[in-house]
C-alpha cells in the first residue's frame, strides 16, 4: 500500500511536470487566418481596419472603387476613410472562406455579402470576391495585399453585384 502511493504520487508529479515544461502548442495558422479575416470585416474604423494590414509602402489593395490600385500604406487609409465616411452600419457575411497556408504566407479567398447605408441614406447590398495575402511578420499576421473583385457579365459588360 505504501508502495502503491508513493507511485501513484511520482506518476502524478512526473504528468504535472511534463505539463509545465512542455511548450504551448503554436495555433493552428489556418484557424489565426479564418478569425483574423472576420475581425477585419467586423472592423467600425479606418484605425481597427489597418491593424489588419501591414505598414509600409509595399502594400497594395486594388479595391472595388477608382483608382485602380492604392499603394503604401497612407494610400490604403485614405481609401479606407473615405469607405468609413461615406457608409453606415456596414455588415459582411461571409458566403465562403478558403484559407491556404504554409505558416508564413497565407492566402485566403472569400466571397461576401455587403449590406450597409451610404452617406445619402440608400441601403447598398451587394456580393464580391476578395483575396488576401496574408504574411506573418514577428508574431503577427499582416495583409499585405488585398483584391476586391466583380464579376462581370460577358454580355452587358456590366459588373454582377448579386452574383451567385
Amino acid at each position: 500500500m505504501k508502495n502503491t502511493g508513493f507511485l501513484i504520487v511520482t506518476l502524478a508529479v512526473a504528468v504535472l511536470g511534463a505539463c509545465w515544461t512542455r511548450p504551448a502548442a503554436a495555433a493552428d495558422p489556418k484557424s489565426e487566418i479564418e478569425a483574423l479575416e472576420h475581425k477585419c470585416a467586423e472592423a467600425t474604423s479606418v484605425d481597427q481596419l489597418m491593424t489588419c494590414y501591414a505598414p509600409g509602402d509595399d502594400l497594395v489593395v486594388y479595391d472595388l472603387s477608382t483608382p485602380r490600385e492604392y499603394d503604401g500604406q497612407k494610400a490604403v487609409r485614405a481609401d479606407f476613410q473615405n469607405f468609413f465616411d461615406t457608409t453606415k452600419n456596414p455588415k459582411v457575411e461571409f458566403l465562403s472562406l478558403h484559407v491556404h497556408t504554409d505558416g508564413k504566407m497565407a492566402l485566403a479567398n472569400s466571397v461576401q455579402h455587403f449590406t450597409g447605408t451610404d452617406k445619402s441614406g440608400k441601403s447598398v447590398d451587394m456580393i464580391f470576391r476578395v483575396t488576401d495575402v496574408w504574411e506573418k511578420q514577428g508574431d503577427q499576421w499582416k495583409i499585405i495585399h488585398t483584391h476586391v473583385s466583380f464579376p462581370t457579365d460577358m454580355a452587358s459588360g456590366k459588373a454582377d453585384m448579386q452574383s451567385k
